[in-house]
């Protein structure tokens, strides 16, 4: 019974996403360590003990990053509250439901946003793109947006706040 314990283990471990570069925020690790989500689709992670029960936790704050030079990771809602590795000259795509305002970078010297449409209030889902310009860290954040928050009275709808955070480094 022991072992079919440790073949489930084995079996059981999720892989990161595809080889395309993208994160969904799937779980990256079968430990309690946190783990890097690399463009190639693999994950590393490292176990302290075994464990006949397979335990598969989420890491609050996923790394993605950084692909090959000049290429573009892409960010979604699942990616909230990331790390995203990248190199200078590198693109960040964010991709959001319509009810989301355009997002923002806090830190236009290291992050400029070239392209955005979409989002609240057009209807149509939010697709902005950002270059990584030099070294260093930012924010990049959008808010969900109803028309009922503009009106008289206000709608009591929560509004959501999405972010990543950018490390830049030079390539």
């Amino acid at each position: 019974m022991l072992a079919l314990g440790f073949a489930v283990a084995a079996c059981g471990s999720p892989t990161a996403p595809g080889a395309s570069g993208t994160a969904s925020g799937s779980p990256a690790s079968a430990s309690a360590s946190a783990a890097t989500i690399t463009p190639a689709g693999t994950a590393s992670a490292s176990a302290s003990t075994p464990s006949p029960v397979p335990v598969t936790t989420r890491s609050a704050t996923p790394t993605i990053g950084p692909p090959a030079p000049g290429q573009t990771i892409v960010v979604t809602q699942a990616d909230s509250g990331s790390t995203v590795r990248m190199r200078t000259g590198d693109s960040l795509e964010v991709r959001l439901d319509s009810n989301y305002d355009p997002p923002a970078a806090q830190g236009d010297d290291v992050l400029r946003r070239t392209s955005s449409t979409g989002g609240y209030p057009t209807g149509r889902p939010v697709d902005a793109v950002f270059k990584a310009n030099a070294a260093g860290d930012a924010d990049v954040s959008s808010t969900t947006d109803y028309s009922c928050l503009h009106s008289t009275p206000r709608c009591g709808l929560p509004q959501r706040l999405w972010s990543v955070h950018v490390i830049v480094s030079s390539s």
